[in-house]
């Protein structure tokens, strides 16, 4: 019965993550603008409790019986808001370059369409993961973490070759991942078609 209501504590942390990207945002360009330990150590923190928020929401909607589908839903928006969000900042600013974010965007688009599409003669929503999928999303939060203090520090935490490194490391990994993803929705579509 807690799940039917349109607000509860399990939300409230997905929130976070909304509430706190514009935040996290004047944070990096603050400590662009003069890095200090202050305002190097407000990013980390911030960022620190926006993994939080996603790491707790899920555990505590099903602790508190408050799992619903609109809860995953609504982690997920989250999740792509802050990520596109912070990545777009960090294009503009000349950390990340574009193909960074359009590859997260084409990543959770592709999760989002298959997902869909293999649940829709269900009711209840399907959102199908994968574990190479689970660990694109870590990489996705690490790597924009990463990437956000290199920012916050006026791009002097990763010499130029390790940064670039990473860059085509999490690129790549991307890659691998919808290509995995496609693999998968490709079996499951033929399992449907025969069944």
């Amino acid at each position: 019965m807690a799940a039917e209501y349109a607000l509860n504590f399990a939300h409230l942390l997905t929130s976070v993550r909304l509430v706190l990207t514009p935040v996290f945002l004047l944070a990096i360009e603050y400590s662009r603008q003069q890095p200090t330990l202050l305002r190097v150590g407000c990013v980390g923190g911030l960022f620190v409790v926006i993994c939080a928020s996603d790491y707790y929401d899920g555990p505590v909607a099903r602790a508190l019986g408050l799992s619903s589908d609109w809860g995953k839903i609504f982690d997920n928006l989250a999740d792509i808001t802050f990520l596109l969000v912070t990545l777009t900042y960090l294009t503009y600013s000349g950390t990340v370059p574009w193909w960074i974010p359009c590859a997260v965007g084409c990543a959770f688009g592709q999760y989002t369409l298959d997902s869909w599409w293999l649940s829709r003669r269900d009711r209840s929503l399907a959102l199908v993961s994968n574990p190479i999928g689970h660990w694109a999303g870590v990489l996705n939060y690490v790597g924009t973490g990463l990437m956000a203090c290199h920012a916050a520090l006026r791009q002097q935490l990763l010499p130029f070759p390790l940064d670039q490194a990473l860059l085509f490391l999490w690129f790549g990994y991307l890659l691998l991942a919808m290509g995995m993803r496609l693999r998968f929705f490709c079996r499951a579509q033929r399992t449907v078609i025969h069944t």
